[in-house]
């Protein structure tokens, strides 16, 4: 049986942390503008439903019902997480400026590392599962908006070289990892 590649990363302007993130770690990494888009997204569809049926009545007072507000917000809310959610999915794959997401990431993975954990978490399911759950999930953040679909699973199947978090960036000193590389061996 042939070792299970994961499909090539795409080639961003900045600095790669996982092509499949699982769906914690993407919220986990929500900025504060994530979270105010998200608001925003929320708060705009009820409003644009006040306006459009102001603007169909031709500005006499029309009653919307409750129910279509609520369905109004759902909208607006589920709307503003999934492009939060792509947003920051777009960061780990280095699409779009991530400096503190790599900071937090490279912590995150080495503090696990020299822990003797693996970097991405353990799953309970069998490998060729995980194969499947890394092909089904892998770049599914590019039609959330059509389909949402999550990686739930942990696998280690991330499109990122591993090697990188043995090396010591500047300012990482203080951080207290002594990391050593593994070898084949071990």
């Amino acid at each position: 049986m042939s070792e299970f590649k994961n499909v090539t990363p795409i080639k961003g302007e900045y600095e790669l942390i996982d092509i499949d993130p699982h769906f914690t770690r993407v919220v986990k990494y929500f900025r504060a503008s994530d979270y105010l888009r998200w608001a925003l997204f929320t708060a705009s569809a009820p409003l644009f439903l006040v306006w459009s049926e102001h603007i169909q009545s031709e500005g006499k007072s029309r009653k919307v019902s409750p129910r279509t507000f609520r369905i109004a917000t759902f909208i607006g809310l589920a709307s503003g997480f999934i492009f939060s959610y792509n947003r920051s999915v777009q960061r780990f794959q280095g699409i779009v400026e991530n400096a503190p997401e790599v900071t937090k990431d490279r912590y995150e993975i080495k503090s696990r590392l020299s822990k003797g954990l693996k970097p991405y978490g353990d799953s309970d399911l069998a490998p060729w599962l995980q194969r499947v759950a890394a092909r089904n999930s892998t770049y599914s953040s590019t039609f959330t908006h059509v389909f949402p679909w999550f990686n739930l699973v942990n696998h280690e199947y991330h499109g990122v070289d591993l090697k990188k978090y043995y090396e010591v960036r500047e300012g990482e000193e203080k951080w207290g990892f002594d990391l050593k590389l593994p070898t084949d061996e071990e």
